[in-house]
């Protein structure tokens, strides 16, 4: 079935399309808030960015543990209205004039966990939603959400940050979560809760198997049978009573999948690596652009705006990259250039023209690259992992890579104080280059098509 014909897909993707746009005004707003309001310095915005990445690291692991053990819509329900809760004490707290950086700090971390929860439910829900040969399809379709919020948010953002101030903004961004949340309760499909699924027997269409039976949504999903050999093996049975109070075990489950497939760990030293140089570049960009550079907020929002572009680009073009190149070449090729293009932002400089047309030529060329890589990571990880496991899997790899992008927050912050703002981002940039030599360096290499198990 046509995933233009699947009912709850494009609720979803409607809810997600929102809650997106939302997202990017916190985005851009919280460090413009602390830029334009509150005065932030380099290490300033360097804790800042921490403060969104450290709890993500200590809680993460738990967080895989609990996406495999319950339904997975009302998780990702309680995580988009608790960030919409969050973030009104911005605005709030602006109105009465008692914001100050370390509030910023509090909803920074605070909401990191929640959009980790609601992130790691999300890319296990999907699979489970369509078959298995529409997941590219729908990795692709979901991609153009985020890329559409990428043309419209951060212009939106620059627009509302000079006409209402960017607290307000952010009040926005907790409308649109509420929304999102609206529309995964309008979801009509049945939950999984510890692999095992059920049907939502009011449901008035559930005659219709397409949309209803969970074999058909996608038979041949893969089990935890066909996983290595050497996981351990009651992480193959989420539900059995022995391994439900067990964490520290199921927590192992996921690590030890990561450890026994060679695309897997590859895809997850390539997301660590990129997590840490992609952190240091972002936590000087919005510094930066205001203060090197000159731009006035509705400019940067433009500049933004470009990476929406890009990312529009990318996601239409993903998967006619891959039929004519191969699953493995395109990765490759994507995180590559993606890096490439970053270099563009250190080398901005001169009149604010010249430098807009450098920013908006990174963003543009950077996230339409970026974007199919991470279409293609995003499929290559739910295509090799069973459903009892991709919670964890997913969270695993999230864990690591914040823990790492945390790292790189502090050490953009040092760096930019005492060595200057360009050359750390010059360094950021080489670093997401060599993030590529992971993928290069394993079977992806070779891959021609989305594989069927994990054998490579």
């Amino acid at each position: 079935m046509s995933l233009w014909r699947h009912r709850d897909f494009l609720k979803l993707w409607i809810g997600q399309t929102i809650s997106e746009i939302g997202s990017r005004i916190t985005r851009d707003g919280l460090p413009l808030t602390a830029v334009l309001i509150l005065g932030a310095s380099p290490l300033t915005m360097s804790v800042l960015r921490l403060a969104s990445f450290l709890p993500v690291s200590l809680f993460g692991l738990f967080i895989g543990v609990a996406v495999d053990r319950l339904a997975r819509r009302q998780l990702m329900m309680f995580a988009d209205v608790a960030r919409g809760l969050l973030l009104l004490t911005i605005p709030v707290a602006a109105m009465f004039s008692h914001l100050h950086v370390w509030m910023l700090q509090v909803v920074a971390g605070v909401s990191g966990v929640l959009t980790l929860l609601f992130d790691v439910s999300y890319q296990a829900y999907v699979p489970w939603l369509v078959r298995r040969e529409a997941l590219a399809e729908a990795n692709a379709k979901l991609s153009l959400t985020s890329a559409a919020a990428e043309v419209v948010g951060p212009g939106l953002t620059g627009v509302l940050v000079q006409t209402l101030t960017a607290p307000i903004a952010i009040f926005y961004d907790a409308l649109s979560y509420f929304i999102s949340a609206f529309a995964m309760w309008r979801l009509s499909q049945a939950d999984t809760v510890n692999g095992n699924r059920s049907l939502d027997n009011h449901n008035p269409d559930s005659h219709n198997p397409d949309n209803h039976n969970p074999d058909n949504h996608n038979p041949d999903r893969r089990t935890a049978d066909t996983l290595p050999a050497d996981i351990p093996a009651d992480m193959h049975s989420a539900g059995t009573s022995s391994v439900r109070h067990d964490w520290r075990r199921e927590i192992a489950g996921g690590f030890a999948l990561l450890m026994q497939s060679r695309v897997l760990r590859a895809l997850a030293g390539a997301a660590i690596t990129l997590g840490f140089a992609g952190s240091m570049m972002g936590v000087l960009y919005t510094l930066y652009a205001i203060k090197t550079l000159g731009m006035s907020p509705w400019l940067f929002g433009l500049t933004v705006t470009m990476g929406g572009v890009g990312s529009l680009i990318g996601a239409a073009l993903s998967s006619r990259l891959v039929r004519k190149f191969g699953y493995g070449p395109v990765i490759i090729a994507m995180l590559f250039l993606y890096g490439a293009a970053s270099l563009l932002i250190p080398l901005a400089s001169g009149p604010l023209w010249r430098a807009l047309v450098f920013m908006m030529a990174a963003q543009l060329f950077g996230d339409s690259t970026g974007v199919v890589y991470e279409i293609l990571d995003v499929t290559l990880r739910q295509a090799l992992t069973s459903d009892e496991l991709l919670g964890r899997m997913n969270a695993t790899i999230r864990v690591f890579e914040l823990a790492l992008t945390a790292v790189g927050s502090v050490v953009a912050g040092v760096l930019g104080q005492f060595v200057g703002i360009r050359l750390t981002l010059t360094i950021a940039a080489i670093g997401m280059i060599l993030s590529t030599m992971w993928l290069i360096f394993s079977p992806i290499r070779q891959m021609r098509e989305l594989p069927t198990d994990d054998a490579a």
